[in-house]
């Protein structure tokens, strides 16, 4: 194959990625937001691990906030749940290129026992993090970090919270202890 060819298909394959991923966000009615690295870095700061706990992202994505939790804290156990196929694999490629170990699942958050959970990250909808708060009810074991990066659980106060520059504003990441 000719260097062009490889480009040429290189795009293709791109753009229907992308596609994929924009029908996916439609049809999951989530759409993939990263959360930006600068944010990713802090979120791993702000949630204060030790070294030994077990971690979750529900909704991780690319898998980015696994990959710098399990970076910074060698000893944690990181799991994730990813439903999107195209964001799924991106985070899998993301994972192995990182060669951090790392678990990411293809699974609906909703449906996963997180019981084990020393802390979980979180970057979804107000819908979402309100149908979380069902769950984590009935769920979590006392002490559990929920680190949320910009919504907020409904009637429910952190226990501190700390602002993150986004775009040309800021939002807050916040710490709740269940």
């Amino acid at each position: 194959m000719q260097p062009l060819d490889v480009l040429i298909a290189f795009l293709v394959l791109w753009v229907f990625a992308m596609v994929l991923m924009v029908v996916s966000s439609i049809f999951l009615r989530a759409p993939y937001v990263p959360t930006p690295m600068k944010i990713t870095k802090k979120m791993v700061k702000f949630a204060d691990l030790q070294g030994k706990e077990v971690v979750y992202d529900l909704g991780a994505g690319d898998g980015r906030l696994l990959i710098e939790a399990k970076r910074c804290h060698p000893g944690v156990t990181a799991k994730g749940f990813e439903l999107s196929p195209p964001v799924f694999f991106l985070g899998l490629f993301l994972i192995w290129k990182s060669s951090v170990e790392v678990t990411l699942r293809m699974k609906n958050l909703f449906h996963q026992d997180v019981s084990d959970a020393d802390c979980i990250f979180l970057y979804l909808m107000p819908g979402a993090m309100k149908t979380l708060q069902k769950k984590f009810e009935k769920e979590l074991k006392p002490g559990t970090k929920i680190i949320s990066h910009a919504f907020k659980f409904p009637g429910k106060e952190p226990v501190k919270s700390m602002p993150v520059p986004w775009l040309q504003g800021q939002k807050e990441l916040r710490l709740y202890i269940w």
